[in-house]
């Protein structure tokens, strides 16, 4: 078998970025790792910053696998070629129920050379239950995690980390906390211990790997088949939109923080890829979390994604008003 990692985490958790480190961590512990991104509109962006970190990264635009884009992640996953030593990781949007995507790949017939699902929650330090009518979400996709990590824990202090860790423990969430670099051990010792078992329909799961979590508390939680998908529409304040504009083939950095300031507050999450007039040479994918900073990361002088674009996120977006403010701003930089 081959063993499933789910990474889930609200917007701008930093579930990118904990990939970033455990890849190379997995591939030091001697795993060969293939990652699949889910992503409103474009998941090609994310890719770009794990590119030649796993053997191959496969991106899935458009809403979430639970639900919209379900069909295609299980033709990638049904058409997997599981080989000894190989590990599959999976990168949630971050509106994903997170539940419901862990019923459906535990069903799934096809799926039988997987392992469970094992979910590993990406946790916003500064964030965590500050979302208001998104607290909610964010705590359904905490809740099932067999591994946990708390993100921008060296920016928020001790006093913030405690009153996180003491939340978390209030919601009965008690998995471990478990940095890239020590999980990527645990997941080697789980590959080793499932690789030649012939499939979980005709196996118990495997407890007996001892990988830091137990396998029989059914992921934490229990299903309801009775609740509403918190991001489908049955409420609008949790329905989730994207909006994708392209930018120009270069573009001033001060044009791009001026166009994310003047961005309505439903905006959660902005991320895309730039060719900046100051370093024309070179390619930057950025992001920017609600109201934080934006970060610009250099990818390099190529990207496999020819056209500079930008993919906002959020409940209710007004698409006209984004891209006229766009064009207002961007458009003549």
């Amino acid at each position: 078998m081959t063993p499933l990692l789910l990474l889930v985490g609200f917007l701008g958790a930093g579930k990118t970025t904990y990939l970033r480190e455990l890849l190379p961590a997995l591939r030091d512990a001697g795993l060969d790792a293939h990652v699949i991104i889910n992503d409103y509109q474009n998941a090609r962006v994310d890719a770009e910053l794990l590119r030649d970190l796993a053997a191959t990264i496969r991106p899935i635009s458009g809403s979430c696998v639970c639900c919209g884009s379900r069909d295609e992640l299980l033709e990638t996953l049904a058409r997997f070629d599981h080989q000894p030593g190989r590990v599959l990781l999976i990168e949630t949007n971050g509106t994903t129920d997170a539940e419901e995507l862990i019923e459906l790949l535990s069903l799934e017939p096809a799926l039988d050379a997987f392992t469970l699902p094992i979910p590993v929650s990406i946790i916003d330090g500064q964030r965590w239950q500050k979302r208001f009518w998104h607290n909610r979400l964010e705590l359904e996709q905490a809740r099932p995690a067999s591994f946990l990590h708390v993100s921008r824990a060296a920016e928020v202090g001790a006093a913030r980390l405690q009153k996180v860790r003491e939340s978390l423990a209030h919601h009965g969430i008690t998995a471990a906390e478990t940095p890239p670099a020590d999980l990527a051990p645990e997941i080697a010792r789980l590959t080793a211990a499932v690789q030649h078992l012939p499939g979980r329909a005709r196996t118990a799961h495997p407890a007996e790997c001892d990988c830091g979590h137990d396998h029989d508390h059914d992921h934490g939680h229990h299903h309801d088949h009775e609740h509403t998908h918190p991001h489908n529409g049955h409420d609008d304040e949790h329905h989730f939109a994207s909006v994708q504009i392209e930018l120009p083939a270069l573009v001033a950095r001060e044009s791009v923080a001026r166009f994310l300031a003047e961005l309505p507050p439903e905006v959660l999450r902005v991320k895309g890829l730039a060719r900046l007039k100051d370093q024309p040479d070179e390619f930057h994918v950025f992001q920017r979390v609600e109201t934080a900073p934006v970060q610009w990361l250099p990818i390099g002088p190529t990207s496999r994604i020819e056209q500079p674009l930008a993919v906002l996120i959020g409940p209710r977006l007004d698409a006209p008003a984004i891209r006229a403010l766009a064009a207002r701003l961007l458009a003549g930089s």
